[in-house]
């Protein structure tokens, strides 16, 4: 019996290892191939809308970082913007109280000077409108009573109100109630200068017959010293 050549086992041998390579590729091949998973289907839906029209803010934009950067961000620019306006507002508080200082005081002054000028005033010669010279006399010689520059300078009152009396041209109004005080400087050389209307009698022809006579008067005789005085005008 003849056994099987060299040559024909050689060629099943190739065979079989030929075989077993093709089977291993294609299981390597089949083990690469990646397995996709089933299609699936999502529904977008869009944000609710708030009753201002605004999106709400969801707890995942909270969390962003850039939405904490930009918080963060905004934050030093807040604190800024309300300590000027703290500043603003304590430099306003100090501006209104020094106004009221101010106004307090200035008020205070304009009281003083007026009680200044009350005081200057109390030499006031009175001159009466009426024909009654001996009442006249009377009038300016009594006027400033009480005061030591009084009693030295009664002569003086008298000679001015007969010198103011002499050119006023009394109006005939009917009213026996009217007074008018004009407070006037009268200088070393004699003029009267006319420096407020103290007290208006209320009838405008009646102040004005009293300046006139004032100013028709001026000079009149020279005083020791500048002084101011009232001049009382009444009917």
């Amino acid at each position: 019996m003849k056994g099987p050549s060299i040559q024909k086992t050689t060629a099943l041998s190739a065979a079989l290892h030929l075989t077993f390579l093709i089977m291993a590729a294609l299981v390597l091949r089949q083990s690469q191939t990646s397995i996709l998973p089933s299609p699936y289907m999502v529904n977008l839906v869009g944000p609710m809308s708030s009753s201002q029209g605004s999106t709400p803010e969801t707890a995942e934009s909270r969390d962003r970082p850039g939405t904490r950067i930009t918080e963060q961000k905004k934050q030093p620019e807040k604190q800024a913007i309300e300590a000027k306006a703290d500043q603003k507002r304590n430099v306003d508080q100090k501006h209104n109280v020094d106004q009221k200082r101010l106004e307090e005081r200035l008020a205070e002054f304009a009281s003083k000077k007026n009680i200044e000028r009350i005081a200057r005033l109390r030499s006031q010669v009175s001159i009466k409108g009426s024909e009654d010279r001996g009442s006249q006399k009377t009038a300016a010689q009594t006027a400033g009573r009480g005061t030591a520059q009084g009693t030295l300078f009664d002569s003086y009152y008298a000679k001015i109100t007969g010198q103011i009396r002499q050119e006023w041209i009394y109006p005939d109004t009917g009213e026996k109630n009217m007074e008018a005080v004009i407070a006037v400087k009268i200088a070393k050389d004699g003029l009267v200068t006319v420096q407020k209307i103290e007290k208006s009698s209320g009838n405008a022809l009646f102040d004005r017959s009293a300046l006139r006579a004032l100013a028709k008067a001026s000079p009149v005789q020279p005083p020791p010293f500048e002084m101011e005085i009232g001049m009382r005008f009444y009917p």
